[in-house]
């Protein structure tokens, strides 16, 4: 077990990943319902910072909460709600966006007042995300819009992401097709870069300096906590299943899972009241 780091004491608030992290497909792993009502107990605010486009944020809560996990709306901080709210911030007149993804994020551009067209001609965005129902036809029309002059917006670089049979394709190999086929690079919102941080730290009302990170990936939790000087933690239960060599890129603590993080937190509190 890896020993305590007395900063664990000076938290006050905590981000985390969810797939690979609380759980994998429909296996929750053992202590992450503990670990949740350990922050609660401790009333440490949390949110729930996830890659996944597929849902929106209100079907992503509903989703944590049949698996016994604590969850509002508002504490979830996908990459469809933080690339919508980008948007609008971007594009205040909501101008027509072609959209590559399922219905977290169709949904989510429709609730912040984006029209949506599946035709090249009359987009002035296209958005990639996680579309499990790709075709070459999409493919095709939204690269038509990127090279025809539409701003290309990815949701998440996320290659693969965990499955109960392994890695899968991810958003990122959706966007590598685009990329490659349009000669253009999306301008990507989820981790690892900051709008999808910033998004839930506003949320909760910290910041960076009392916050924490905890994720599987180092390309994406990790490498995204590092850049905006969040605290981090790697659990070894979903894409990095090894600890990373040490460095000024490696997390500030890496557990094997989070029963391990868990006990690790509570003996340093125990030992506080003593």
């Amino acid at each position: 077990m890896s020993k305590a780091p007395t900063w664990l004491l000076h938290v006050e608030a905590v981000l985390l990943d969810v797939d690979g992290v609380l759980y994998r497909g429909r296996e929750v792993f053992p202590a992450a319902r503990a670990f949740m009502a350990f922050l609660q107990e401790q009333g440490i605010p949390f949110a729930y910072v996830t890659n996944n486009s597929t849902l929106t944020a209100r079907g992503y809560a509903e989703r944590l909460r049949q698996r016994g996990f604590p969850a509002e709306p508002w504490q979830v901080i996908g990459s469809s709600e933080t690339t919508a709210h980008l948007l609008r911030q971007r594009f205040p007149h909501c101008p027509p966006v072609l959209a590559i993804g399922e219905v977290g994020l169709t949904e989510t551009l429709d609730a912040y007042g984006f029209p949506l067209t599946d035709r090249a001609e009359e987009a002035h965005i296209v958005v990639a995300g996680m579309d499990r129902g790709i075709t070459y036809e999409k493919l095709a029309e939204a690269t038509y819009a990127i090279r025809g002059g539409a701003v290309f917006y990815g949701t998440n670089p996320d290659k693969t992401f965990p499955t109960e049979r392994g890695l899968a394709p991810g958003a990122g190999s959706i966007l590598a097709a685009l990329q490659a086929a349009s000669d253009r690079s999306p301008v990507v919102v989820g981790k690892p870069e900051a709008p999808i941080f910033r998004l839930a730290l506003e949320r909760l009302h910290t910041s960076p300096e009392r916050s924490m990170m905890i994720g599987d990936r180092l390309d994406t939790d990790i490498a995204g906590a590092k850049r905006l000087g969040l605290r981090s933690v790697l659990v070894l239960t979903g894409v990095t299943q090894t600890p990373p060599p040490p460095g000024p890129t490696s997390p500030d603590l890496v557990v094997a899972n989070l029963a391990e993080l868990l006990e690790l937190w509570r003996s340093l509190h125990l030992a506080s009241e003593k």
